[in-house]
């Protein structure tokens, strides 16, 4: 283990100085990352309120070399001020070498959340197939998309899924402290923590609530130490996040093609049926004492949170690789052939996303086509699939 652990340290330390020497110094970008990595800049070293408009210029003029205009994304900060914990010590690093090192540590956080996620589903695939999963799990278009542009997404998968390994080991402490990590980008848990709330109080695992709300408290409490202002910083960037960021919703996406005269009412009809929808599956899974839908049910809620958030993105996706792996494994225990079905799907989603991607490409922008092929496939498989995603995944309660 030891050699095994020595080996592989040093090859994230020649993989990170090789992608800082041939990728982050002569490619400029990872915006994402800049945005997060200019502010804390300017208020570990400065003290600039990193909600400011002062911090908004100032990573504008870093990315664009301007102050945004109209239609532009103005990059500001919508993280909780406890972001700081992972994003502030990359400051004390020159750029390209920061973002070299947490564009490997994005990819080791996919790699480390699909071997979890095997666990969770009791998948193990032969390693021919294994190494087939982990290089898909790179090269797909959400996730490479994530890494490229420095997003926290895969972080927040992996926090997820940590969670939930942690949950089914009966740590329920730890899992909720863990949980924790994810709630830098709300925008991806923003449903699924309560689900999970209600879930540890209906079946009384106190723990996950006594971890999540001790170290959430420490954090809200040790930012507010720091900046006093920023819980009232951050919901006004949250309220007014729709005015100066670009993307839509998937529903309004397929509200726009199918009743473009009523764009809003469509948005908000669908809205709606979703979250009753949503609602009635959480009542009649927590009013049960079984939890054998636990992974569908975790799925389907994030299905449903990628479809009504205000503004989305396809690096969000990263999450739906805990559906997607769940499906995997279902196939390959169905079917002798579900190995070769699974290389044939994975080569199809690679190729097929970066083609619409190149195809409808505008400038350096991506194009809302490509928020709505993996939501609506991930949907008609949980919808249509239920029955054959929960026969052929393990019980998770098998080790409770």
């Amino acid at each position: 283990i030891l050699i095994a652990v020595v080996l592989l340290v040093l090859v994230a330390i020649v993989y990170t100085w090789a992608t800082w020497k041939y990728f982050t110094i002569p490619v400029p970008g990872g915006n994402d990352f800049l945005a997060h990595y200019s502010v804390w800049d300017l208020y570990i070293k400065k003290g600039v309120n990193p909600y400011s408009e002062e911090a908004a210029l100032y990573t504008q003029e870093l990315i664009r070399g301007r102050p945004a205009q109209a239609g532009e994304d103005e990059n500001r900060l919508t993280y909780p001020f406890y972001s700081i914990v992972f994003h502030g010590p990359f400051t004390f690093i020159e750029y390209p070498l920061a973002r070299a090192i947490y564009m490997v540590a994005l990819q080791g956080a996919i790699i480390f959340g699909v071997i979890l996620t095997l666990s969770l589903f009791d998948w193990r695939p032969a390693p021919w197939m294994l190494g087939s999963v982990f290089v898909w799990s790179i090269l797909n278009y959400p996730e490479a998309r994530a890494v490229i542009l420095g997003q926290f997404a895969p972080f927040a998968f992996l926090s997820m899924v940590v969670t939930l390994f942690l949950l089914r080991k009966q740590n329920d402490f730890l899992a909720g402290t863990i949980m924790v990590v994810s709630t830098i980008k709300p925008t991806l848990v923003f449903l699924l923590v309560p689900l999970l709330i209600l879930w540890a109080i209906s079946r009384r695992r106190w723990g996950f609530l006594y971890g999540f709300g001790a170290v959430l408290g420490l954090l809200t409490i040790g930012s507010l130490i720091m900046l006093p202002s920023w819980t009232g910083d951050w919901i006004s960037r949250i309220l007014l996040y729709p005015q100066y960021t670009v993307g839509e919703s998937p529903i309004w996406l397929l509200a726009n093609l199918y009743l473009p005269s009523f764009v809003r009412i469509g948005e908000l009809s669908l809205t709606s049926i979703l979250i009753i929808v949503l609602l009635v599956v959480w009542w009649r899974f927590l009013r049960k004492k079984d939890d054998h839908e636990f992974y569908w049910i975790i799925s389907f809620t994030l299905l449903i949170s990628s479809l009504i958030v205000p503004r989305s993105a396809t690096t969000n996706y990263v999450m739906f690789l805990f559906p997607i792996l769940g499906f995997f494994a279902s196939i390959e225990r169905k079917w002798w052939y579900g190995a070769r079905v699974n290389i044939v799907i994975m080569v199809i989603s690679v190729v097929g996303h970066w083609w619409l991607h190149a195809t409808t490409v505008v400038g350096n922008q991506e194009q809302a086509i490509l928020f709505l092929p993996i939501p609506i496939t991930i949907g008609i498989l949980l919808v249509f699939g239920r029955s054959f995603f929960m026969r052929n995944t393990i019980d998770w309660r098998v080790e409770a």
